[in-house]
Parts: C-alpha cells; structure tokens; sequence
C-alpha cells in the first residue's frame, strides 16, 4: 500500500494508522484470510483452535 501522506501515532510515529490505512487492511485481511482458511481446511482449524484457546 502507498499512502500520499502517510499518519502515524505515537510519540515515535512507529505505528502507521489512520482511516485509510485501516480499512484496506481490514479488507485485504477479511478477503485474503477467507480465501486461504478455505482452501486449508485443516490448517484453518488449527489457527482458530490456538486463537480460541488463546495459544500464540
């Protein structure tokens, strides 16, 4: 993603943010994610049984 004029947050501007930023992750995220979790199944329930038991 390019962004023309980049926001950051925090006294150290180390955290990219604003709305832009976080809508195409959100979406890029949602789309990519779903499509892989399909096409693993049994990879997918492995992630969400670690995320469900909170297991990093």
């Amino acid at each position: 993603m390019k962004l023309d004029r980049p926001e950051f947050e925090g006294a150290t501007r180390g955290r990219l943010g604003g709305a832009a930023v976080r809508v195409c992750v959100r979406e890029a995220v949602r789309k990519y994610l779903g499509i892989w979790l399909e096409e693993h199944p049994e990879r997918a329930m492995a992630v969400t049984g670690r995320i469900a038991r909170g297991i990093h």
